[in-house]
This record gives structure tokens, sequence and C-alpha cells, in this order.
């Protein structure tokens, strides 16, 4: 009985950190479009460092004792057997943690910037190819966690800076639609206000941030 009330212990409590840590970004996001002029100009990193200065230092995180690392490290196999250089790991967005006495919780979430047609950026002569950053977030997004590069306990990320969400989408699944992925696409989840995709072993939530000045 004590290794049932054990697991369900701990299932109770990854269901809890994941709300909570969704709640966070969430309340992170409509922090920063508030007060922070985000634009097609900000890149990736910029955006995530600003919502993590906000999450890390919002009464709900101490209320709730989640610990948040950006840009965490993810250790491989390789790596930790000295085969590979660990200057080669793979990071993350966000690490969200708590723990107890005897157990460590965590939760993962990478961002990826996204824009619905091809748009110039501050700096730079050439457009930014819409479709590239919707292969990129298939890529190493829904892959790395599909392919457990990332840890399945997380989420993605999506910074809207140009365009509309729904057409965003509709490029994304039409690209996963045109590999033979239609299993995968997103769907939205009126009961959990986000994006989900799926695989036979793993569903993704995906949260679309949306700065776009017309998304008031």
């Amino acid at each position: 009985m004590n290794g049932k009330l054990g697991t369900a212990f701990i299932n109770l409590t990854i269901q809890c950190l994941e709300k909570r840590c969704l709640n966070l970004l969430i309340d992170g996001y409509n922090y920063v479009k508030s007060n922070s002029e985000i634009s097609i100009d900000w890149e990736e990193e910029n955006i995530s460092a600003v919502l993590f200065d906000y999450i890390e230092k919002c009464p709900l995180a101490f209320k709730w004792q989640i610990d948040i690392i950006p840009e965490f490290r993810l250790y491989a196999k390789d790596i930790l057997e000295n085969k590979k250089s660990a200057k080669t790991s793979s990071r993350i967005d966000f690490r969200f943690c708590c723990w107890t006495n005897t157990y460590k919780f965590t939760y993962f979430a990478e961002a990826k910037n996204l824009i619905e047609v091809d748009s110039f950026k501050k700096g730079r002569k050439t457009k930014i190819s819409a479709t590239s950053l919707h292969k990129r977030y298939i890529e190493t997004g829904i892959d790395n966690y599909f392919s457990e590069k990332y840890p399945s306990n997380g989420c993605l990320l999506g910074y809207v800076l140009q365009g509309k969400t729904e057409n965003i989408i509709d490029s994304i699944n039409g690209l996963l639609s045109n590999n033979g992925r239609q299993s995968e696409q997103l769907d939205f989840d009126c009961s959990k206000g986000c994006y989900i995709s799926k695989n036979d072993k793993l569903s993704i939530k995906h949260l679309m941030f949306d700065f776009t000045q017309s998304s008031t």
C-alpha cells in the first residue's frame, strides 16, 4: 500500500508542477506583453531572458517554491561517459524544479520564434523565412521531445512575432502532413487552453505567445 501511495503522490505532484509552471509562463507572457515592446527585431533568447526575469521574481514562484534555471544543459550518456565534450550538450530554455526531502520534480520548456510570412528584421538585408522557422519548430522543438533528446515532461513555447497564430499553426500542420505525420498535427484543446500534439508515446503542450501589436 505504501508503494501505491508513493506512486500516487509522485504522479499528483508531477501534474501539479506542470499546471503551476504553465501558469507561471502564461502570467509571465501577459506581464512581458504589457510592459515590453517585443517585436520581430528581438532575438529568441532575449525574449526568453525577459520572460525568465519576471518569472524568477514572481510571487507565485516563491509561494509554490519553484526554482527556475534558464538555458539548462542536458547531459546525455555519451557526455557523462566522457565520449563527447560537455560543450556539445543540448540546452533547453527553461528548467523548473521543486523538491521534497526524498524527491526532485522537474518540468521544462523550449521556446521558438515564429512568424506567418517572410519578413525583414532590423540589421538584416534579407527577409527571415517563415517556413524555415516553422520547420525549425518541428525539427528542434517537437522532434527533440519525440526523440527523447529533451525530457518528456515539458512543453513548447511559440513566440509569435508577426502574423496570426492560427495561420502559423496551419503551416506547421501542413509541413507535418507533407511528411506523412498527420496524426502528430497540433490541435487546440479547449479544456487545457493550449495546442496539443502527440505520437504513440508522448503528448506535448504548445503555448503560443502572441507578441504582435494586434493581439490586444
